[in-house]
């Protein structure tokens, strides 16, 4: 499967939900360059120090930023790696430098993403749906704070 960015209209509508909040959304649109500055600067790390974490050259983590360099799609996830990425921002960060979601990589979300894209199938089948997604969302949420807590 190519892993370069096609289209990404429905999983950008999921990834967009309504319930991101308002700073998350202002990350969609960032460019790579510009994201990976915004993240490195909120965990605090030098661009030295974000290098060594991910197992990089120094000046790759400089080039990446300036606009310089395209990464490559494994210097991304070791960068991600490196700032303990949460899963949104990781994908967000796999698309801003053009590549696909690591969402992609289930099928069952592939699956969900075609069907609710689907002209075949009717809007009230499609908002059912959604509310039902909307259900498991909240489930989930639940389950992970009453994990944490």
């Amino acid at each position: 499967m190519e892993d370069r960015v096609i289209s990404q209209t429905g999983m950008n509508e999921l990834l967009r939900a309504d319930t991101a909040p308002v700073a998350d959304r202002r990350l969609i649109a960032r460019t790579f360059p510009e994201l990976l500055g915004k993240l490195r600067e909120e965990r605090n790390l030098s661009k030295a120090d974000l290098a060594k974490k991910a197992g990089l050259d120094p000046s790759s983590i400089t080039r990446f930023e300036a606009g310089q360099r395209a990464p490559e799609r494994l210097s991304i996830i070791q960068i991600a790696d490196a700032m303990v990425l949460p899963a949104m921002d990781r994908d967000r960060l796999l698309a801003s430098a053009g590549f696909r979601s690591e969402l992609w990589d289930d099928p069952s979300m592939v699956d969900l993403v075609m069907l609710l894209n689907d002209d075949a199938i009717s809007a009230q089948a499609k908002a059912e749906v959604r509310s039902v997604l909307r259900m498991a969302t909240a489930f989930l949420r639940m389950q992970r704070l009453s994990s944490t807590g």
